[in-house]
C-alpha cells in the first residue's frame, strides 16, 4: 500500500567505495535518488535489484560491480518487485495505481536486455505489492484487497500468461506494504503465506493447498494504519519468520520479529539490539537468518530461535541463494553479506 530508466545502451554503474560492515560489502548505484525495494538472486547467482524511477540492475561478480539496464517506461515505473524464475528469465513488477497504468508486469527472456509486458491490471483499488516463483514455472503477485479480498494473480508458464485466482477475505482496514517484495512468500510445494497490517496485530494469512483453501492467525507484533508485517520467510513445514514495524516511527518501542513452527502460533523471539523497523528477512543457510530495515541489521544464527542486531546499515529489501544474501535500500544502496 506503499505507493523507472528508459531503453537504450547498457549502463555501467559507478561505485561508490566499498566498505565491510557487520557483514555487508556496501556500494552505491550511479544514481542516490533511487530507492531500492526488491532483490534478487538468480540460479546462476546474479544478483538483481530494481526500484524506483524504472531502476533494475545486476551483478555477475557477487556484486564487485554493477550494471544499471534499460527498462520499459523510462522513470515512470516503480519496480518494487523483481523475480528470476531461472537464469535466463527476469520479471519486473510495478508497484502503483491500476487505474493510472501503473500496475504492470514486464518479463525478459535475454538476461535484461529486451522486456515485454506480459500483464496490466486497470481495475480501481488495485495496486501490487509482491512477486515471488516458487520454481521456473509458477509465480504469485500480491496486491493490496480489492471488494473485500487479497489481489492475487498466478502464472504455471514461467510468468508469460498471468491469471487471476481467489484470495482470502480480509478485515476492513487490512492491507499489505510494498515495502520489501516479501509481503507474499512461499515454502514447500504448495503453501502461500501473507503477512498484513492496518490492524490492531499484524496478521498472516496461510494457505497449505495453492489456494484453494486458507487460514489466519494473529501474531504478536502490534499494527495500524502505518504498521504491521513488511513481510516473512519459510523455514520448512509450517515453520516461519515475520518481520516488521512501523514506517512512520521506524524506532516505535515494540518487537519486529516473530516465528512460528505450526503456521498458526506466534512468539516472539529473544532479540537484542535496538526496537525498530525490519522490512525484509532472508536465509543464508541452514542456520544462519538475516534481517534488514532502515535502520539497521540482526542477524540468528540458530534458524530464528535467537537474533542479535549487528549493525545500523539501512536497506529495506533482501534475498538469499547461492550461498550469497544481496540486499537493497534507498538512496541507490545495495549490499552483499560476506559470511
Amino acid at each position: 500500500m506503499m505507493r523507472s530508466w528508459g531503453l537504450g545502451a547498457l549502463i555501467a554503474l559507478a561505485l561508490a567505495p566499498s566498505a565491510w560492515s557487520a557483514g555487508w560489502r556496501v556500494s552505491t548505484l550511479d544514481r542516490t535518488d533511487v530507492t531500492l525495494r526488491a532483490a534478487a538472486v538468480s540460479p546462476d547467482g546474479t544478483l538483481h535489484v530494481s526500484g524506483s524511477k524504472g531502476t533494475y540492475a545486476v551483478s555477475r561478480d557477487g556484486g564487485v560491480s554493477w550494471r544499471r539496464l534499460p527498462t520499459p517506461g523510462g522513470e515512470s515505473y516503480d519496480f518494487r518487485g523483481v523475480a528470476t524464475p531461472d537464469a535466463r528469465t527476469q520479471v519486473l513488477m510495478s508497484a502503483g495505481e491500476a487505474a493510472k497504468g501503473l500496475a504492470r508486469l514486464f518479463r525478459s527472456t535475454d538476461g535484461g536486455r529486451t522486456w515485454i509486458a506480459v500483464h496490466e491490471v486497470v481495475e480501481p483499488g488495485a495496486f501490487f505489492d509482491t512477486i515471488v516463483f516458487r520454481d521456473r514455472r509458477t509465480g504469485y503477485v500480491l496486491g493490496d484487497p480489492v471488494d473485500g479480498r487479497w489481489f492475487l494473480l498466478r502464472t504455471r508458464d514461467g510468468g508469460r500468461k498471468w491469471v487471476r485466482i481467489p484470495g482470502p477475505p480480509v478485515a476492513p482496514g487490512e492491507a499489505a506494504f510494498a515495502a520489501s517484495n516479501s509481503a507474499l512468500f512461499v515454502g514447500g510445494r504448495s503453501d502461500l503465506w501473507i503477512v498484513s497490517g492496518g490492524l490492531a496485530k499484524g496478521r498472516v494469512h496461510r494457505s497449505t493447498d495453492d489456494g484453494v483453501t486458507w487460514s489466519v492467525s494473529e501474531t504478536p507484533m502490534v499494527a495500524s494504519g502505518t504498521a504491521g508485517l513488511f513481510g516473512g520467510l519459510a523455514l520448512g513445514p509450517g515453520r516461519a519468520v515475520v518481520v516488521g514495524g512501523d514506517y512512520k516511527d521506524e524506532l516505535r518501542p515494540g518487537p519486529g520479529i516473530a516465528v512460528t513452527a505450526d503456521g498458526a502460533g506466534w512468539s516472539l523471539p529473544p532479540h537484542a539490539g535496538t526496537p525498530r523497523l525490519m522490512e525484509g528477512v532472508g536465509r543464508l543457510d541452514g542456520r544462519t537468518l538475516i534481517a534488514v530495515g532502515p535502520r539497521g541489521t540482526s542477524v540468528s544464527e540458530d534458524a530464528g530461535r535467537t537474533w542479535r542486531q549487528v549493525d545500523d546499515e539501512a536497506f529495506h529489501a533482501i534475498a538469499c541463494g547461492q550461498g550469497t544474501c544481496v540486499a537493497a535500500g534507498g538512496k541507490g544502496r545495495v549490499g552483499v553479506w560476506r559470511p
